[in-house]
Order: C-alpha cells, then sequence, then structure tokens
C-alpha cells in the first residue's frame, strides 16, 4: 500500500502531466517535451494505479488513445494536445499491463 507521499506524487504527476500536455499542445512541442510527459505516465502508471484499478485504467487508456485519432481528426487545432495525452498515458498502460502480465504469469 503507498503512503499518503507517495499518493500525493502519483496525484501530481498525473494532474502536472495533463497540464503539460495541453499547453505543449497548444504552444507546441519539442523532444524534451515528449521524454517529460513519458517520465511523468511512468510514475504515474507505477504509483497511482493499484491492482484493482488495473482493468478500468487499462480500459480507459485503451479506448482513448483509440478515440483521440478520431477526435484528432475532428477537432483539428487540438490534434498535438491529443498526441501529448496519447505520449503522456501510453508508459502509464505499458506498466501497467506489464505488471498485470507478471501477476497473470506467476499465479499458473
Amino acid at each position: 500500500m503507498p503512503s499518503d507521499t507517495t499518493k500525493k506524487i502519483g496525484s501530481w504527476a498525473f494532474v502536472i502531466g495533463l497540464l503539460v500536455a495541453v499547453i505543449a499542445g497548444l504552444l507546441g512541442t519539442g523532444g524534451t517535451t515528449t521524454w517529460i510527459l513519458a517520465v511523468l505516465g511512468l510514475i504515474v502508471g507505477m504509483i497511482n494505479v493499484g491492482h484493482g484499478e488495473s482493468k478500468l485504467f487499462l480500459i480507459a487508456a485503451i479506448a482513448f488513445m483509440v478515440s483521440a485519432n478520431s477526435l484528432a481528426l475532428i477537432f483539428g487545432l487540438l490534434e498535438q494536445t491529443l498526441d501529448n495525452i496519447i505520449v503522456f498515458v501510453a508508459p502509464g498502460a505499458a506498466v501497467v499491463a506489464l505488471r498485470a502480465l507478471y501477476d497473470i504469469a506467476k499465479e499458473h
């Protein structure tokens, strides 16, 4: 069970990640922004998502990543913002998915 401090770090990483994704999407991004979003996404996946939340997080992440591509076609001005959010969400989803795969493998 994560401590209160760890939970706060994870929560702040999520909020900061979304803010960076939106602001960078509106102002333009560079390689550094991509790395910042990826690292924040990893932190969120490792700290914020518990075992009981894994399924919901993975379903939500997949749904967002799939729908973001269509939304970018509809709302062209938001394309970079949506891409940034995908860059933020994907590493967290990868961590949670790997943890779920490991948990399944160790049970058998």
